[in-house]
């Protein structure tokens, strides 16, 4: 409910003759002193419900990272994973005798489910911060992990691989007393920022880079000539064509060339 709804709950209510001895409070002015204190009641309502609502799925996502088997779980699991390090058997279950953030070497993780196939789609992070792909060495570690904790009859597999590449082409129409070349920069690291804020494993999409191109000042058309995407292994020509949206098979991506023919609009 929102604070407008409770505040015209309480008047309702009291209009309802329910509480003769409130009869006296019968100003129709929004600044009355009796409406002002039913105004103050809905506004500390209302924020004490969305406190309890946002307490109630803290807790209801704590219950289902806590219950083995659930996504929630895995994903929690995942990234505790411990490279170099053995499982023990702990007090009824299979954990680190120490946790060692140090080597907690899994920054990212997504996982997706086909019938009794769980896909673990990893990355971990270079020095910088950037994503990268694990190891073989490492990967092998995970899965030996993974394995050490799955239930019976539980099918997995890891996926840990370089950026996906992205190939966009665009035209841009753009004001002629702006500087080409300062168009330019801005235009790629909006083009950087795009892709850093898209969760892992999830979704390019062609229509939403376009408009944050169109939202720089003096690019006047961006018109796409082409889009492609291919997984970083792929050769050139297994480039496939982007046709609203782009899930990258390694869970991120990267642009390998970002073509701009700059046109002046005159």
């Amino acid at each position: 409910m929102t604070t407008d709804e409770i505040y015209n709950e309480i008047l309702i209510e009291k209009e309802s003759g329910a509480y003769p001895e409130l009869d006296g409070l019968n100003s129709t002015s929004n600044v009355s002193i009796y409406r002002l204190w039913v105004w103050v009641f809905a506004f500390f309502s209302k924020a004490i419900r969305d406190l309890f609502d946002s307490f109630q799925t803290q807790i209801n996502e704590i219950f289902a990272q806590k219950q083995a088997g659930t996504l929630l779980w895995w994903l929690s699991q995942t990234k505790l994973f411990q490279y170099g390090d053995t499982l023990e058997f702990i007090d009824g279950v299979f954990k680190y005798a120490v946790l060692d953030q140090e080597k907690q070497i899994v920054k990212q993780v997504a996982i997706e489910t086909l019938d009794r196939m769980i896909t673990f789609k990893v990355a971990s992070e270079d020095g910088s911060g950037n994503l990268i792909a694990l190891t073989q060495t490492q990967q092998d570690s995970l899965v030996g992990y993974i394995n050490q904790l799955k239930f019976p009859g539980m099918y997995t597999r890891v996926v840990s691989q370089d950026a996906d590449d992205l190939n966009l082409d665009y035209r841009i129409y753009y004001n002629a007393q702006k500087i080409k070349t300062d168009l330019e920069t801005e235009i790629r690291a909006v083009a950087d920022n795009y892709l850093s804020d898209i969760v892992f494993n999830g979704r390019f999409s062609l229509t939403g880079f376009t408009d944050e191109l169109q939202k720089i000042d003096g690019v006047i058309n961006p018109v796409l000539v082409t889009g492609l995407a291919k997984t970083h292994n792929e050769s050139p020509v297994d480039y496939q064509v982007i046709e609203d949206y782009y899930v990258a098979a390694s869970g991120y991506m990267q642009i390998d060339e970002l073509t701009l023919d700059f046109i002046p609009d005159v």
